[in-house]
Order: structure tokens, then C-alpha cells, then sequence
């Protein structure tokens, strides 16, 4: 796997200084609705926002152009105070989807690795110049799931969930990508407000408050 965003170029913060974050951002009402429900819910956690270098970062060395919302949002919060360097890693797991995806349906128990560029050296010709969709999490261990921004339409803002395997397999049998993926949630901090449960490397599972979800 490729690292992530640098540690380096990212802001920690507590529960408050996330919601200073939030509120100082321009966001729209609804998004900042969403990554408040996020840090309520996890209130007693540390939490990220990555800033621009580090992001440019990742344009650079995954060669991609990412588009202003998605740097917008993880500048605002991106994530849970999360060591790149750790393994295993923060993991989080969801509730819920926005969409009925592939995994909406399944009864899998699936932690998710939540990182920007999250794939593999041989996936991203595949899943980035062939099908336009640039990771941003995967099922931790697995080559099921990936979550994953749409590169080819900077307005779109939902996360698209895909199969690895399934891309593979399409490749290998000389079969469209098309169609292979599905919306899963309608945007970034949607999908932080999902999150019911976040597992650390030393196997601790912190559950969201209950008020919160």
C-alpha cells in the first residue's frame, strides 16, 4: 500500500477545536451538520484536518487532480487522529449507507482504513486513468471494497464504493469497468457521520455515543 497523508501535514485537535474548525469553515449548513455528528459522537477522541500541502502532496505522487470540495473538507476534518505509520491501523467501521451499494446489502463485519490514495502500486492505472475513481478508504485486509471519489466529474461529490476484485476480474476478462461501481454515500463528512465505531491498533473499539447517531 501507498502511505498516506503525511503526519506532518496535519493539525491535531481536540473535540472542541473540531468544532472551531467546522464552524470557521465554509462549508455548506448540511455538511457542517454532518461533521458535527461525526466529533459528537466521538467526542472523547482526537481529531485531524490535513492542510493543503499535504494534500498537493498526494496529487503529486498518485499523479491526480483532486477536486476543491474533497481538499475543502478534509481541511476542515478529516479523520480521527490516525499515526500513517501505525499497523494495523485506525480503523472505522459504518452503520449505515446513503445508497444501496454492494455493501448496504452485505452482513459482513467490515473496518474501513480511511486514507487518502489508499491502494495498492499496481491499482492505480486500473482504478484511476481506467475507471476515474481515487480511493480514499478501503476494507482493511481485503481487496472487497474500496471507497473511493470520482475523479472525472469535479462536481460530483458522493463516494462511490467498488469491488478491487471485481475490477480485476473485469480487466483480466476484457469487460467495461462501467456499472461496476456504486454511490455510497452522498459526500465525505456524510460518510464520517456513518461511522459507529472506531478500532485502534491495540484493539480497543471506541463506540459512537449514542446521542450522536
Amino acid at each position: 500500500m501507498r502511505n498516506g497523508t503525511p503526519s506532518e501535514g496535519s493539525t491535531e485537535g481536540d473535540y472542541r477545536d473540531a468544532l472551531s474548525w467546522i464552524n470557521a469553515s465554509s462549508l455548506g449548513d448540511e455538511e457542517k451538520q454532518s461533521l458535527r455528528r461525526f466529533a459528537e459522537a466521538f467526542s472523547t477522541l482526537r481529531f485531524t484536518r490535513d492542510s493543503s500541502s499535504a494534500i498537493s502532496h498526494c496529487e503529486q505522487r498518485d499523479r491526480v487532480h483532486l477536486p476543491q470540495w474533497f481538499r475543502q473538507v478534509r481541511q476542515t476534518l478529516s479523520f480521527t487522529m490516525a499515526n500513517q505509520a501505525q499497523f494495523p491501523p485506525v480503523l472505522a467501521r459504518f452503520g449505515g449507507y446513503d445508497f444501496d451499494c454492494n455493501m448496504a446489502d452485505s452482513d459482513a463485519i467490515a473496518w474501513y482504513q480511511i486514507k487518502v490514495g489508499v491502494m495498492g502500486e499496481d491499482d492505480r492505472d486500473l482504478f484511476v486513468d481506467s475507471a476515474g475513481l481515487y480511493p480514499i478508504a478501503t476494507w482493511f485486509g481485503t481487496n472487497e471494497s474500496y471507497l473511493a471519489i470520482n475523479l472525472r466529474d469535479p462536481e460530483d461529490r458522493r463516494i462511490h464504493e467498488f469491488s478491487g476484485t471485481d475490477f480485476w476480474d473485469n480487466f483480466f476478462n476484457g469487460e467495461s469497468l462501467e456499472g461496476t461501481s456504486e454511490p455510497a454515500f452522498s459526500s465525505y463528512a456524510r460518510m464520517l457521520s456513518h461511522i459507529t465505531a472506531v478500532k485502534f491498533p491495540d484493539g480497543r473499539e471506541v463506540q459512537a455515543s449514542r446521542s450522536a447517531i
